[in-house]
């Protein structure tokens, strides 16, 4: 080893190694709750194309998952869209098979899908928390067991999971104990997934997000709410908005990529400063 080998103790990379590092050229993520035309789910599929992985986007709306992989397309990425209702074993099943006979073998899994509520605790109804913890929670674990094979045989893939700073400290700006408690239980599982896949060289972390301005939040309140939420963010938050969905979008490409690729079980905040441990 010489003192111009990049790869000696305190040598800079390069620009460029710092630059490929975060390419996913040659690997297919496959993306759930990505059917909105204003969403976090849209907004990782365009970043991750962007950086040259080929893309499976899947919802519950599989028009608008095909609309958002249509318009991939047309800027010359691979890009395919499914139905999906990651509630159901089957249909997690079909999707994940229909993406990999598309786009190739899934590397990246990102757990996306979620619903928000915010009945209050001593409104809600048994079939509502179930609800909510059923696509937020076993969603992913579902999505999960449908890839896991194919990544175990080749010893390498990156699961990443949608939390949220509501699972945090018990709430957040928007969503109540049942959201709450089904964002704490997915950093369980993101962090129980990292410690057993670990040794097969699968990479399992998750985001936490505050308040994103996505269409989840626009169909869950009236523009007046929306609005006041916007502004009661920016008042409280230490970079004074709230978070868009590139933003979050940008940290999964972190943690896809091989830039992450000594991270496993960690929890990334993407508040703005609103919480931080």
């Amino acid at each position: 080893m010489t003192a111009n080998d990049p790869s000696a103790p305190g040598t800079s990379p390069g620009p460029a190694r710092l630059l490929d590092a975060l390419r996913l050229d040659g690997r297919v993520a496959f993306i759930t709750g990505a059917g909105s035309a204003r969403g976090i789910g849209r907004a990782i599929a365009e970043i991750f194309a962007a950086a040259g992985a080929a893309v499976g986007l899947a919802d519950l709306d599989g028009a608008g998952a095909e609309a958002n992989a249509a318009a991939l397309r047309r800027l010359g990425s691979r890009a395919h869209g499914v139905q999906l209702d990651v509630t159901d074993p089957a249909s997690v099943a079909r999707a994940v098979a229909t993406v990999e006979q598309a786009l190739g073998p899934i590397d990246v899994l990102v757990n996306n899908a979620g619903v928000t509520s915010s009945t209050p605790i001593w409104e809600l109804s048994p079939g509502e928390f179930d609800q909510v913890l059923s696509v937020n929670v076993r969603g992913g674990f579902l999505c999960l067991r449908a890839v896991l094979p194919g990544m175990m045989q080749r010893r390498s893939g990156s699961i990443i999971w949608l939390s949220s700073v509501a699972g945090k400290q018990g709430g957040g700006v928007f969503g109540s104990s049942h959201y709450a408690a089904s964002k704490a239980a997915v950093i369980g599982l993101c962090q129980g997934v990292a410690r057993e896949l670990g040794p097969y060289g699968i990479r399992s972390n998750a985001i936490a997000p505050g308040l994103v301005l996505t269409g989840l939040v626009a169909r869950s309140s009236s523009p007046e709410l929306e609005d006041q939420l916007h502004q009661r963010v920016a008042s409280a938050v230490p970079l004074r908005r709230a978070a868009q969905p590139e933003d979050v979008a940008y940290a999964a490409l972190y943690l896809a990529s091989d830039a992450s690729a000594y991270v496993t079980g960690e929890i990334l905040d993407v508040n703005g400063g609103a919480y931080f441990d």
